[in-house]
């Protein structure tokens, strides 16, 4: 009865310390999703501050795969409390995206 009692005993506290790892890691899961913007926008935001050492351009969905291939990333605009990335659309349904100047 004595070792029931303690594998049960054993068995229960890996169970609560996988839950709360598990928990943890939802929790520093961020969530995407998409965020409609004009050119007026993207030229007073923070975005074109932090990105100011690439080259930012608009490409339709369908090719972003084949840029990424060139070197260009997905920009993206980070909420951080939230834990939310903001994919930046225009109203073309272009998506921006860039890629780093390479400086002599």
């Amino acid at each position: 009865m004595i070792y029931v009692l303690g594998i049960a005993t054993l068995l229960g506290g890996i169970a609560a310390i996988w839950f709360f790892v598990d928990k943890y890691k939802h929790k520093n899961m961020w969530q995407e999703k998409e965020k409609a913007v004009n050119n007026k926008w993207l030229e007073t935001s923070e975005i074109k501050k932090l990105y100011k050492d690439y080259d930012l351009r608009w490409a339709n969905p369908d090719s972003i795969e084949e840029r990424k291939q060139k070197g260009y990333e997905v920009v993206y605009e980070k909420d951080m409390p939230l834990k939310i990335k903001y994919r930046l659309i225009n109203a073309s349904n272009q998506v921006l995206i860039g890629i780093k100047i390479k400086r002599p």
